[in-house]
């Protein structure tokens, strides 16, 4: 579903050359969870930015189910209504209520009917639990609720990626279970995930797959299991031992 070759992005500042992503090649299978993560500055938000095109990278490929971003006839917007995008910062449109941050799209881009957006949204909301929110400002929400609109508003597209970049850190302790719980529920139906997180025990019980990056680069891949009781490379090691 997703495939990467030799990926690299290069930012340039006061005469330095930083490659933030250093010729990074992977594959997310279609149903497949990969989870990556890395020290802060380790590249891992700008790949997955790259991977949506929401940031242009000087070097090597993108495939969305086959498709190449990276080509110049290839329509970008198009192929981003097929990808769902969750940030860390939750982007909803404040001036909005609940129920139009989810249709508005919807009816922009898929040109669905307002009877049909309404309910897909309706339904969304009660998945990810907060159904009774619908009339709701997003300032009247807590931050676990808001970043479960943002899910529940990338899936009203019905994407075939969903992308999420630290879904969680923005949010206190205490709400950051309430939207891993719709990740996994999403991981469990099957949903093609690629999530850049700080949250191990996510990572331990929902990844396929756990990629590690240190300065750009992807230093170990491998399951779960192998990743957290046997990694062969010093540096994850290393990094292990300070956040486990």
């Amino acid at each position: 579903m997703i495939r990467t070759e030799n990926v690299v992005k290069i930012f340039t500042g006061r005469g330095a050359e930083v490659r933030a992503v250093d010729g990074v090649s992977t594959t997310v299978d279609k149903g497949e969870v990969v989870v990556v993560i890395g020290p802060s500055g380790s590249g891992k938000s700008t790949f997955i930015r790259c991977v949506n095109g929401l940031e242009s990278f000087d070097s090597g490929h993108v495939y969305i189910d086959g498709v190449d971003i990276a080509d110049r006839k290839t329509n970008i917007n198009k192929i981003r209504a097929e990808v769902g995008m969750v940030f860390q910062q939750f982007n909803l449109f404040p001036h909005r209520t609940v129920l139009e941050n989810l249709t508005l799209a919807q009816r922009k881009v898929r040109k669905r009917k307002k009877t049909a957006a309404d309910e897909k949204a309706r339904m969304l909301l009660r998945k990810v639990g907060i159904a009774e929110k619908e009339s709701e400002y997003p300032s009247r929400l807590s931050g676990g609720q808001q970043q479960r609109v943002a899910i529940a508003r990338a899936l009203a597209m019905d994407p075939k990626v969903m992308l999420f970049d630290e879904p969680t850190s923005a949010l206190d302790p205490e709400m950051v279970g309430e939207v891993l719980d719709v990740m996994k529920q999403l991981a469990r139906e099957g949903m093609t995930m690629m999530v850049v997180t700080h949250e191990m025990g996510f990572a331990r019980e929902v990844a396929d797959r756990v990629l590690f990056m240190d300065m750009g680069k992807i230093v170990e891949e491998g399951t779960p299991e192998h990743f957290f009781t046997a990694p062969r490379e010093e540096r994850t090691q290393l990094f292990l031992k300070q956040v486990l």
